[in-house]
């Protein structure tokens, strides 16, 4: 609406924000590859070793890569850089060491700076499960969006300004934790107790 920014979800509720951040994704090139008699779909399609699943001898890296996740089921394609340098890596053991193939199984992760505004999500936050927020975004500036798939399993976070949010929800991610106890050690973070000592 003029002058006001207004975000209407399905279920009928508006939000108000004075900032809106939009992701629209991005679409591969993979045109080059439709004659190459490899599988293309969204990406160059790749079994969990990141090789095209019709010739033994071709790897992907980065966005065109659409390779499966073994610890999600299905394909992914991930359009970070991030994911491009860590996927090289399996990749190049995987060319040098053939017998001893490493799947890739990444948890995902990107970040963006805008302004004074450091966003980081690791994992998926696109589920259709719950999400919390720990931390209060009008206060200081610094919070967490938890996201769950399924029975409260922890999915994602998306985290504001907020290191060390960022490094117990990669950790949470790789254990497998469920959203509570990871809330549960965020909310300690954010209230931290009062040594004798020491201001609050």
């Amino acid at each position: 609406e003029s002058g006001d920014l207004r975000v209407s979800l399905t279920d009928g509720t508006v939000l108000e924000a004075s900032t809106v951040v939009v992701g629209i994704g991005a679409v591969p090139n993979d045109g080059w590859l439709k004659s190459s008699g490899l599988v293309i779909d969204d990406g160059l399609v790749c079994d969990e070793y990141c090789r095209a699943v019709t010739s033994e001898n071709v790897y992907a890296v980065g966005d065109v890569s659409r390779w499966f996740h073994r610890g999600r089921g299905g394909d992914v394609r991930m359009e970070h850089w991030t994911n491009a340098v860590d996927q090289a890596a399996c990749v190049a053991h995987n060319i040098t060491h053939s017998h001893d193939l490493r799947s890739y199984e990444p948890v995902e992760y990107v970040w963006s700076d805008q302004y004074d505004w450091k966003i980081q999500v690791a994992g998926r936050t696109t589920g259709l499960g719950d999400h919390v927020i720990v931390g209060d975004p009008l206060k200081d500036n610094r919070f967490a969006a938890l996201y769950t798939e399924g029975e409260q399993q922890l999915s994602g976070a998306a985290i504001v300004n907020w290191p060390r949010a960022l490094i117990e929800c990669r950790r949470a991610l790789l254990a497998g934790s469920n959203l509570e106890s990871l809330q549960k050690k965020l909310e300690a973070l954010t209230n931290p107790p009062n040594i004798v000592g020491t201001p609050p």
